[in-house]
């Protein structure tokens, strides 16, 4: 945003600019949340929905 004032942008348009920024970090995050923890589930639960804790050992 300071970059952007600096170089004469208006700052409305630059606050603009800034709120989305973060909204797409913010998203970004969600989504890795997300995508981690539905494969974390997809590992550690079988088919019925049991908690297989023996498939957190990374091979032998």
């Amino acid at each position: 945003m300071t970059g952007q004032i600096l170089s004469g942008t208006p700052p409305l348009e630059a606050v603009k600019y800034q709120i989305l920024i973060m909204f797409m970090i913010s998203a970004g995050t969600g989504f890795a949340t997300l995508a981690a923890s539905w494969i974390g589930a997809r590992r550690l639960f079988d088919e019925r929905c049991r908690l297989r804790l023996d498939r957190l050992v990374v091979g032998k």
